[in-house]
């Protein structure tokens, strides 16, 4: 006959893997749990981005529309000249919109940040328009940043991501 304790050595023995085994699949579990909802997080924040966009794209275009006219551009990116940037410093209601667009772009910016908007979808959206509008503006920034060196810091951080991220996809899209 069998004895308590041999008994007991043998459910040591099948304890042991199936315990390994128990370990396994709960780590699996917290693995397709995390990646879940990393794929939710993603999906919210494609949403979130694509809702900001839409909701202020309609101001930012008349904004848009508004400095190009007053600063007499013939086209939406012309570079911004000392007598566009005295025009603009001298225009109140001019210095607003140029500010109403800056600031929209920086929120966004700030928003990418904070990880609520995605980069991605931001730079297939409008990447371009985020480069050539800093650029563009880049004397407005300058004269405003004698105030303070953080205005408008994250827009431009953002478009040095976008920067990187076309070199590198003109880099992926170049034939072998």
């Amino acid at each position: 006959m069998i004895s308590l304790d041999v008994w007991g050595n043998y459910a040591d023995i099948v304890a042991i893997p199936l315990a390994i085994i128990g370990i396994v699949l709960i780590v699996r579990q917290l693995t397709l749990s995390l990646h879940e909802s990393e794929r939710e997080h993603q999906r919210r924040q494609n949403e979130m981005t694509l809702n900001a966009y839409n909701a202020v794209r309609g101001d930012l275009r008349n904004a848009i529309r508004r400095v190009r006219e007053e600063l007499e551009l013939n086209d939406m990116f012309d570079d911004v000249t000392e007598e566009h940037l005295e025009k603009i410093i001298n225009n109140k209601p001019l210095r607003d919109d140029v500010a109403r667009v800056l600031g929209y772009l920086n929120k966004f910016s700030v928003g990418i940040k904070y990880d609520v908007f995605n980069l991605s979808l931001i730079n297939d959206l409008s990447g371009t328009f985020f480069i050539r509008t800093y650029k563009q503006f880049k004397p407005y920034i300058d004269w405003v940043r004698k105030d303070s060196e953080v205005f408008y810091l994250e827009y431009e951080r953002v478009v040095e991501k976008i920067e990187r991220m076309k070199k590198y996809k003109d880099i992926e899209d170049r034939p072998l």
